[in-house]
């Protein structure tokens, strides 16, 4: 049997973290600070990294501040299998793709790329491939409210396969 795999979610916002409950969160991410979380018996680990109030620049750096230092605590916490989760925005705002890309450069190309915009009870659904936010009881596409206009994060399109185009320059290996 193998083992469990750690679950390493990089967290852009707090709000992510609030709605989970028995796991580990941590507030730094200093290669000491990473091996005692790794080392927790819990299986998932949520690093608080703020990158959504930062600019993108400062996202990517810090990003990969934190895979440069995962790279040095996952053997010394002696983790042999382990998932890395960028955890966003559940209205596609946030700095995708430079953290998805910053952790593809540090620790290696994905084995797997999803994008599950969704958080349920606020009002954020995704119904064939499109993004909602509830908005008085009726699904609104997303790039239809004042989400989408966001002067950093915004968008024009809720239907995520062209999201990815439209954030990734079509370079994506998602794409139809």
């Amino acid at each position: 049997m193998g083992t469990t795999p750690k679950i390493i979610v990089l967290d852009d916002d707090p709000t992510g973290s609030q709605t989970v409950h028995s796991c580990l969160l941590l507030l730094k991410w200093d290669v000491e600070t990473l091996v005692l979380g790794l080392r927790d018996a819990s299986p998932i680990m949520f690093v608080l990294t703020n990158t959504r109030a930062l600019s993108p620049s400062q996202a990517e750096a810090v990003t990969r501040e934190v895979c440069q230092n995962l790279k040095v605590a996952i053997p010394q916490a002696g983790v042999e299998d382990f998932l890395v989760v960028s955890r966003s925005d559940s209205t596609l705002r946030g700095h995708y793709p430079i953290e998805t890309d910053a952790i593809a450069a540090e620790l290696g190309p994905f084995d797997a790329h999803f994008m599950v915009p969704a958080f349920f009870e606020g009002g954020r659904i995704t119904r064939d491939s499109t993004h909602y936010v509830v908005q008085n009881g009726t699904p609104v596409p997303a790039d239809e409210t004042e989400f989408a206009k966001d002067s950093v994060f915004g968008y024009s399109t809720a239907y995520l396969p062209d999201y990815v185009a439209e954030k990734t320059g079509e370079r994506s290996p998602l794409l139809r």
